[in-house]
């Protein structure tokens, strides 16, 4: 059964983790982060030593939160990335509020709780406690998780500017009754 609440423009849907590991395909999105201008840049992101989604604590439930954000028909890229930046930093902040006893909160991009990531001048992470996985990094298919699970499109312009902006994240809580409490919240 799939919930659904709103909250000033994020919308959240309540999901198993059986029905999010639909989505689960790192061989294929880490094909994709290869192609990516900062790949291993990152913590948050592959390469791994270790498959992370392993590492993570035991989940049952995932929360599904997306944030429409419309864009401006005259923006640049520069301001699409500007007003991307800003959304994903609303929803990053929204995710660490929810974060309670029995939930850890992954966004998609890498994280970016710190200024530069110590990972390119090959040093640990200074804050494994509040660095966050990217749902690819993970291996989610975050375009499949927002079709399949939430209802929505993602709106990949092939030729201009976008009409919105789909920023996602999750919580992947210890159980079902934490999931529902979250979604409760975003009532």
């Amino acid at each position: 059964m799939i919930e659904v609440a709103k909250e000033a423009g994020v919308r959240a849907v309540l999901a198993s983790k059986a029905e999010v590991m639909r989505y689960y395909d790192p061989v294929r999105i880490h094909g994709y982060c290869r192609a990516c201008e900062k790949y291993g840049l990152f913590w948050s992101c592959p390469p791994f030593d270790e498959a992370p989604l392993e590492k993570l604590p035991a989940w049952s439930h995932a929360v599904l939160l997306t944030q429409k954000t419309w864009v401006d028909p005259g923006s640049t890229k520069e301001s699409l990335v500007d007003q991307f930046l800003a959304a994903r930093q609303i929803l990053g902040d929204t995710l660490e509020r929810w974060e309670a006893g029995g939930s850890i909160g992954v966004i998609a991009g890498h994280c970016s709780d710190c200024s530069a990531c110590t990972r390119s001048r090959g040093v640990a992470c200074c804050s494994p406690d509040r660095m966050r996985y990217s749902l690819e990094g993970l291996g989610f298919d975050v375009t499949g998780l927002v079709e399949g699970l939430a209802g929505q499109k993602m709106d990949w312009s092939t030729g201009g500017v976008p009409a919105y902006l789909l920023i996602v994240g999750a919580l992947l809580c210890s159980s079902r009754d934490i999931a529902e409490q979250l979604v409760v919240q975003c009532r």
